[in-house]
């Protein structure tokens, strides 16, 4: 049987990595591996910034799709990059701090926390049971430090905002300019909840579009697959888009087709689904 081969764009959080396990799947990196052997191409297309993606560049995969669509990669290039300007990202500090919540600023060398978002985040990389020391070597890990690291002429991409479980994001929604775009990225009983903050322009799609025109490929053989509310412009713009089991009901909604949750083989039985891989 002849396979398809496909531009497949796939989210990290929740997507492809899941914190449960604090890993990959092994049945999510197979596929990837066995797709790519059949001639189809992939790529991450993910919320995070590049300095929070350290763990994925060697990833063998065939680009980035960074920040929700500010940095885009193809072929070890840099092909698209439009960060934050220093005054809206001191902007944006101001209203979340203002509204009682708390961030980390995403860039090329770090990821940049406040307390609050040091917090989250060493509870989201390290696990809920681990001690506070493991928590933040791991955050850590993944390239997220305390604010006072951040150099002056650090580029940023975006601002993620954290809210304590109990309240919501309306505050800071309403006080945001029109020229950002606020999305809900985790919404877990676990975790406290996160929303990503980035210039209205960018969305994961620009970043796909950027690919596409890169290799001159058509978006009818593109395919998204995500499980957040960022990844709507995604699924919405590829030829076939995909939710996980496992996304907000949203995302679902947006979907052309739902796979399994993330621990249940999402990844693979979504790659079977669209033909890139074999039983």
């Amino acid at each position: 049987m002849a396979l398809n081969q496909k531009y497949i764009f796939l989210d990290i959080d929740g997507t492809l990595y899941s914190p449960q396990i604090g890993k990959i799947p092994e049945s999510a990196l197979a596929a990837v591996k066995e797709a790519r052997e059949n001639g189809s191409k992939v790529f991450l297309c993910t919320g995070r910034a590049l300095a929070g993606c350290n763990k994925y560049l060697t990833m063998d995969i065939d680009g980035f799709v960074f920040a929700a669509g500010a940095m885009v990669y193809a072929d070890h290039k840099r092909i698209y990059d439009h960060p934050l300007d220093k005054e809206s990202e001191s902007l944006l500090k101001h209203i979340i701090r203002e509204s009682g919540m708390g961030y980390v600023a995403e860039g090329q060398a770090g990821g940049y926390c406040d307390p609050i978002g040091y917090e989250v985040l060493s509870k989201y990389f390290g696990g809920l049971d681990a001690t506070e020391e493991e928590q933040r070597r791991k955050v850590t890990e993944n390239g997220f430090y305390p604010e006072f690291y951040e150099h002056p002429e650090e580029r940023i991409y975006k601002v993620c905002s954290y809210v304590l479980h109990g309240r919501d994001f309306d505050t800071l929604r309403r006080r945001l300019p029109e020229e950002f775009n606020f999305t809900v990225t985790v919404r877990d009983p676990d975790f406290d909840d996160c929303a990503e903050i980035t210039s209205a322009g960018n969305t994961k799609a620009t970043g796909i579009q950027k690919i596409l025109e890169y290799y001159g490929a058509s978006v009818e053989d593109s395919v998204g697959i995500g499980d957040s509310e960022n990844d709507i412009p995604m699924i919405e713009f590829c030829g076939l888009g995909i939710a996980m089991g496992n996304a907000m009901e949203e995302v679902k909604k947006k979907a052309d087709w739902v796979t399994t949750p993330i621990l249940e083989d999402g990844i693979r039985n979504a790659f079977l689904h669209i033909g890139v891989i074999e039983e």
